[in-house]
């Protein structure tokens, strides 16, 4: 199960970085809602993968001296879903303000693509098989 809930994390994080910027360009509720709520998957997704992932159990047991560590252990413990969740945030904030018109949507969603790029673990396989 853990496996393949990754590789659907994986596989969601590419659209979900399509529909970001899809919702940066126009800044509307259709491709507003794709960007919010493909994110929320995504984070649901994450959540899940994060109570059946051995990894991500171990670095909890260990969660001090994950942070002490830094690097790869410090990412996933800490930046990894704490960038996750700011974004989604920002993402909902922008779908809000594009349903009702007002000024800012393209702020937020650039914020919230921002964020999110900075949370993706670029240092691991682009695309699982």
């Amino acid at each position: 199960m853990h496996e393949a809930l990754l590789f659907l994390h994986n596989w969601v994080r590419w659209a979900v970085l399509l529909f970001g910027l899809w919702a940066l360009l126009r800044p509307e509720t259709r491709p507003g809602a794709f960007f919010a709520h493909g994110l929320t998957l995504q984070v649901v997704l994450g959540v899940v993968l994060a109570f059946v992932s051995p990894y991500f159990q171990g670095l909890l047991a260990a969660f001090g001296e994950a942070m002490r560590a830094g690097g790869e252990a410090r990412f996933f413990a800490a930046e990894h879903w704490v960038g996750g969740l700011v974004a989604l945030g920002l993402a909902h904030a922008g779908l809000a303000r594009a349903r009702k018109g007002r000024p800012g949507a393209r702020l937020l969603f650039a914020l919230a693509l921002g964020v999110l790029l900075l949370s993706v673990p670029w240092f691991r396989p682009l695309v699982r098989l």
